[in-house]
């Protein structure tokens, strides 16, 4: 996937450098991503000289000396030492086609450019650029792009588009919270999953992962409990409830969940 940055995010809106390394931690934490993932991040020649605040650019990140903006500059330089740059590879033409967002003629920009690639671009934080959906439109026609402004909404974005695996997405998605997969046994797990219920059990999932363990045991809903059986050898096995139906296994250390195996067809819980 080609994901473009939105150099129009960045219009001078930042009061100083400070506020600008505060907005700037979400950024590289979807930049760290697109480059895990690896998708293709693409700029606009003019990206290094759009202003962060009234007199500094980008540019001028590099002649800072403070701590803060030591990560700043080792994302400046990434992404100077590697292009591509779009225009080298321009898809969108302003001499044929008009392009305006909000009756503003945005031609030889990234956000027209990503009209003719995969619509989805990547912004600063910015109060032009604070939804998810941007509406561009080219001549009679509108056409939606997708706004990446949040590391979560961009996981989100990619499993609806099948551009992630559901697994990859758990563990990117709830890495840090009460919820493990790195032990999930693929033979169990998603694999034994069609889409409807892999939407089910990352439901269930998002729900479990914002209760407290206190919560987590008292709930009707999840019905937490020990499971009794004899299919697992490690640990001590419990369940929860996904739906009426459904069920995932695993065990807890500490604070975290791991989890092993999913059921679709209530045989194992039968027998405990």
């Amino acid at each position: 996937m080609e994901i473009l940055i939105n150099e129009l995010s960045l219009s001078g809106q930042f009061k100083d450098e400070n506020e600008f390394l505060d907005s700037f931690d979400n950024i590289l934490e979807i930049i760290k991503l697109i480059d895990k993932l690896s998708f293709i991040l693409l700029k606009e020649y003019s990206f290094f000289q759009a202003k962060i605040t009234t007199t500094l650019m980008l540019n001028d990140f590099l002649k800072l000396r403070t701590d803060r903006a030591r990560k700043m500059k080792q994302f400046i330089l990434k992404l100077s030492n590697n292009p591509p740059y779009w225009n080298e590879t321009k898809k969108h033409n302003c001499s044929s086609n008009k392009y305006l967002l909000n009756n503003n003629d945005i031609c030889n920009t990234s956000l027209a450019e990503s009209c003719e690639r995969d619509r989805t671009i990547l912004s600063f934080a910015h109060s032009d650029f604070l939804n998810t959906d941007i509406e561009i439109q080219k001549d009679s026609n509108s056409i939606k792009i997708y706004n990446f402004i949040d590391k979560y909404h961009f996981l989100d974005y990619l499993l609806s588009t099948s551009q992630i695996e559901p697994l990859k997405y758990c563990q990117i998605k709830f890495k840090n919270s009460n919820l493990n997969f790195s032990l999930l046994d693929d033979i169990y797990g998603f694999n034994i999953l069609n889409s409807s219920q892999q939407k089910e059990f990352i439901n269930t999932f998002h729900s479990f992962s914002k209760m407290s363990w206190e919560n987590i045991v008292s709930s009707d809903g999840l019905q937490y409990k020990r499971y009794k059986g004899n299919e697992f050898k490690q640990q001590i096995i419990y369940k929860f409830r996904v739906t009426q139906k459904y069920r995932c296994f695993g065990y807890r250390q500490d604070n975290e969940f791991f989890v092993l195996r999913f059921e679709i067809d209530h045989k194992i819980s039968d027998n405990g």
